[in-house]
């Protein structure tokens, strides 16, 4: 009321200056935004009777080249070509230098199956053409948008003529092949924008990437390496092609490849070492390791000229220990000999925080494949006396020692290295790592409240391998305790696991055997099988193994831990008993039956891996359980 009534006071060429409300004003719009919305909700739905009658409106109204656009699009699916030739007419007639609508006239012409006029203007169209570059990629654009794609491609040849020698069209007919399926001439287009251009490497890795990801028979990748090689081989001092085939190898994962490439431009273009490392490291990252140790050497024995030796030195030596780790077969010996060349390189170097790494690697083999903790336990504690050392590289060495005092039966020595490692990395992995391993420790010792304390916050850690461990922990000790609540049997068990961390298998089986001669309860002997199957694997039993983890898979598939014993049985066969079909039909079980299983995508990645290398030539899986 009070605001109608100082209203009124205003004189009257005043009330009439007052602006309608910016609402008001959006309101007088709202007609204009209505049809087109109206115009292209018709179109989506495919009634174009209608949003032709709209679009016309709008377009008479205001000659818009969107309006066009729609139009012309509505009057070619209804087949009012004539309607359309008039319009592409006109419009051609209102801008004569935009040739956008003489392509237009030529593609009404084509559908009105006028081909003699189509033709014609077509002609006149190639034969004339401006000399601007961005009118020429405007005029090829618009051939290739209504399928014209050797038009498109005469337009730039017939421009190239015309331009001085520095600009090319070699991007622009590499996206025109493309469209027309025609990929050798497309990567020839690319590599030769290249010759021309060699600063824009960068732009044609993206182009060619993002090919590579939907090459899915490897035919686009055959036929880049062979161009590539090519190109190399006819000019080997050009470093562009060099690398670019280095590039190819390292995107295909052909890491041998990579390794010879990489090594061939450090040897022709010197100064090239950190291409060396990257493949190194990639290599190491992918668990390849005698890759990753003959690329780290080629860059240590360059000795400590190389600005890369130190790193070399440490990946060189790292590697080496995961070849011997990985292999069961792994002698004394060759251990002994690890052992030497990790003392040499600390004697060469010296110990500080560059060499930490081999310290840390040598302190592991000292302790647990010569039995000389003592030994290694004192190189420990001299390696966390180094200067520098951030928090992550401490708590590293520390969760190695804590490892070997536990070895050692030092339970409480070792309990507390882990504590510390909790306290100074709460939310980091090797926080977590370190909270999993105490409350182990405090498992294998009977403190049973105290592991599932820790266990229930480990549930919810970001890795999510250790929190599937800590839940599967916590879960058999929930287990064996529901059926014996004194937890009599549970510190069998723990006893018995402490034992298999410290390699005494027979004592530790003699613990499960005392178990088993107890009649333990149903979920009690499920957890009973595995240990022994997971023992056997370690005796190197393959077939006792085999076995128990086929009797529980088979005998209690509804238990936890039945998706793990259909993994390691299907592992124990592909690599120990050379059954590699079974082994297939299991990993495939795995997948359907147990799709939620940590498992199930390790064994979808072993199961093309071994497809792929049984039949070289099947196009194969998809994403989903096959």
């Amino acid at each position: 009321m009070i605001f109608m009534l100082a209203f009124s006071f205003l004189p009257g060429d005043m009330i009439s200056q007052v602006k309608p409300p910016v609402v008001m004003q959006k309101r007088q719009q709202d007609p204009l935004k209505a049809k087109e919305r109206l115009a292209l909700s018709y179109y989506q739905q495919k009634k174009y009777v209608k949003a032709a009658a709209i679009y016309k409106e709008l377009f008479d109204k205001s000659p818009r080249q969107y309006y066009y656009s729609y139009y012309l699009n509505c009057l070619i699916f209804l087949k009012e070509y004539k309607q359309a030739d008039r319009l592409v007419k006109k419009q051609s007639k209102a801008y004569p230098s935009n040739f956008r609508y003489l392509v237009d006239q030529i593609y009404v012409a084509d559908l009105m199956g006028n081909e003699k006029k189509s033709k014609k203007m077509m002609d006149q169209l190639l034969s004339d053409l401006p000399t601007n570059r961005n009118m020429v990629i405007q005029i090829a654009s618009s051939l290739e948008g209504k399928g014209y794609f050797q038009e498109a491609l005469a337009v730039y040849e017939n421009a190239q003529q015309l331009q001085e020698e520095n600009v090319t069209y070699h991007l622009e007919k590499a996206r025109v092949y493309r469209y027309t399926g025609d990929y050798e001439l497309m990567f020839s287009s690319y590599l030769d924008h290249l010759d021309v251009r060699p600063q824009d490497v960068q732009i044609i890795k993206n182009r060619l990437q993002g090919l590579m990801r939907q090459d899915v028979d490897d035919n686009l990748s055959s036929v880049l390496k062979k161009q590539l090689l090519e190109k190399a081989q006819a000019d080997p001092d050009n470093f562009i092609y060099a690398e670019m085939l280095l590039w190819h190898a390292m995107q295909t994962k052909d890491f041998e490849m990579a390794y010879r490439q990489a090594r061939a431009i450090d040897m022709r273009f010197e100064n090239r070492e950190d291409d060396m490392l990257e493949v190194a490291e990639i290599c190491f990252s992918n668990r390849l390791y005698e890759l990753a140790a003959k690329t780290y050497g080629y860059l240590k024995d360059k000795g400590e000229a190389s600005p890369f030796y130190l790193e070399a030195y440490n990946g060189y030596y790292l590697s080496l220990v995961r070849i011997a780790e990985a292999d069961p077969e792994t002698d004394e010996k060759t251990y002994k000999g690890l052992i030497k060349t990790g003392e040499k390189a600390i004697e060469e170097l010296g110990l500080f925080k560059g060499t930490v790494p081999i310290a840390w690697n040598l302190a592991h083999l000292i302790a647990f494949r010569l039995n000389d903790y003592d030994r290694s336990i004192a190189l420990l504690e001299n390696a966390l006396e180094v200067g520098n050392l951030d928090s992550r590289e401490k708590s590293g060495l520390k969760l190695e020692l804590a490892d070997i005092l536990l070895f050692k039966d030092k339970v409480w020595d070792a309990t507390l290295l882990y504590s510390q490692i909790e306290a100074d990395m709460k939310n980091e992995p090797i926080g977590h790592e370190a909270k999993f391993r105490n409350a182990k420790l405090f498992y294998y010792v009977g403190e049973f409240n105290w592991a599932q304390a820790k266990l229930d916050i480990l549930k919810s850690a970001t890795s999510k391998l250790i929190a599937n461990d800590a839940m599967e922990l916590s879960l058999f000790i929930k287990d064996v305790f529901d059926e014996d609540t004194l937890g009599l049997t549970l510190r069998k068990f723990g006893t018995a696991d402490l034992l298999v961390y410290q390699g005494k298998i027979d004592s530790a089986m003699y613990w499960l055997e005392k178990i088993d001669g107890d009649s333990p309860g149903v979920n009690t002997y499920q957890h009973l099988v595995f240990k022994k199957a997971k023992m056997m694997e370690i005796k190197q039993d393959y077939v006792e193994a085999d076995s128990l983890y086929n009797y529980l898979a088979v005998y209690f598939p509804e238990s936890f831990k039945a998706d793990n014993a259909l993994f390691r049985r299907a592992e124990i066969l592909r690599q120990y008993l050379e059954n590699a079909e079974l082994a297939q039909e299991l990993y495939l079980k795995l997948m359907r039956d147990y799709p939620d299983s940590i498992y199930a995508g390790e064994a979808r990645k072993v199961y093309r891996g071994t497809r792929k290398e049984q039949n070289p030539n099947q196009e194969f899986i998809p994403n989903e359980v096959p």
